[in-house]
């Protein structure tokens, strides 16, 4: 058995099928950039992930805004993500489920982009698939007819922190900008759970067709408009915060996730110029060498990456003490989980 490992490269393995599941991820990983669908220059949630995307089998009226996609094996996309290809933004609307041997899915082109305001008046906008609500035909002598609602629309949109904020009743305008009385869609039926896994994912909106009333704005394309808020910012706090795109988690022998500290005086101006320090703080069970913290040329970026420790939470932790602005310290939760 031993023998068999070594000539397989399957020294991790503890069976054939193991063995041969490593054999299939190095072929496909070697050959990944060989096929001519290979585009190097797509972006997941933000991340480079050069993904292969191939025109689907068949027909259909569909088939240029639906594309197939595969990632090679330790990269990473999830039902919902967001992905930058062609110049143009598309959301991942399928994953397949058995990933032992490389990741696939389907992605379908965004066609507009659903704005609306938060209730300080903010303005959130996001990239969605919007299509005409669809309503089949049943009984027995039925057959396949499919009609087509002209008065709803399905929109699908990528389930985060802002969408998941969205409530039955809200209205959106839905119609193309600057062409004259654009039209305005009520919120009739939220899914949040049909198109969701593993944490992630869509959801499903059905918006039925409302009259535009006074207080909408066509020249914003913004429904029931609210007059933003003014913040006015302690002149004596500063602040400081870690971004990054995508969830809290690391992936094991994933590809490594990028942390930006941002940090702001007490008039809220972001400052520029300090050079902070980084470190994790990691619970009883999680080996430092578990956990990889690579710095840029940026000090402002960190990218953080995990070899192990599935299961386990740690915090990341930024830190700056400036003479001119003062201390500044934060932290972010992250969580280790297995790559598939």
């Amino acid at each position: 058995m031993d023998f068999f490992r070594k000539i397989n490269n399957g020294y991790m393995s503890g069976s054939k099928k193991e063995s041969t599941l490593f054999e299939l991820r190095r072929s496909i990983a070697a050959n990944h950039k060989e096929t001519v669908d290979y585009q190097p220059g797509t972006l997941v949630d933000g991340v480079p992930v050069p993904l292969i995307v191939m025109e689907p089998r068949g027909g259909g009226n569909e088939k240029d805004r639906l594309k197939k996609i595969e990632a090679p094996p330790g990269s990473v996309f999830r039902l919902g993500s967001k992905v930058g290809c062609f110049g143009l933004m598309w959301l991942v609307t399928e994953v397949n489920y058995n990933q032992e041997i490389k990741l696939q899915g389907v992605m379908k082109l965004c066609n507009y982009a659903l704005s609306w305001q938060e209730a300080d008046g903010s303005v959130v906008v996001e990239d969605c698939v919007v299509s005409r609500y669809q309503t089949a035909a049943t009984g027995e002598d039925a057959g396949k007819v499919v009609s087509l609602d002209n008065t709803r629309r399905n929109v699908l949109v990528q389930f985060n922190e802002r969408t998941a904020r969205l409530r039955q009743s809200m209205r959106f305008f839905i119609d193309l900008e600057g062409l004259g009385e654009p039209k305005v869609y009520r919120l009739t039926d939220l899914d949040r759970t049909s198109f969701i896994l593993d944490g992630a994912g869509l959801f499903r909106l059905v918006c039925a067709e409302d009259e535009v009333v006074p207080g909408d704005r066509p020249d914003l394309m913004l429904a029931d408009y609210i007059e933003p808020v003014s913040v006015v910012a302690s002149p004596s706090i500063g602040s400081c915060k870690i971004v990054f795109n995508g969830d809290a988690a690391l992936r094991v022998g994933g590809s490594q996730k990028e942390f930006r500290a941002v940090f702001f005086d007490g008039s809220g101006a972001e400052i520029l110029s300090l050079s902070p320090s980084w470190d994790v703080v990691l619970p009883p069970g999680l080996d430092v060498n578990q956990i990889s913290v690579l710095c840029q040329s940026d000090p402002c970026v960190v990218r953080v990456g995990a070899v192990g420790g599935a299961g386990h939470k740690f915090m990341l932790r930024v830190v700056a003490d400036d003479y001119s602005y003062g201390y500044f310290e934060s932290e972010v939760p992250l969580s280790v989980v297995p790559l598939w």
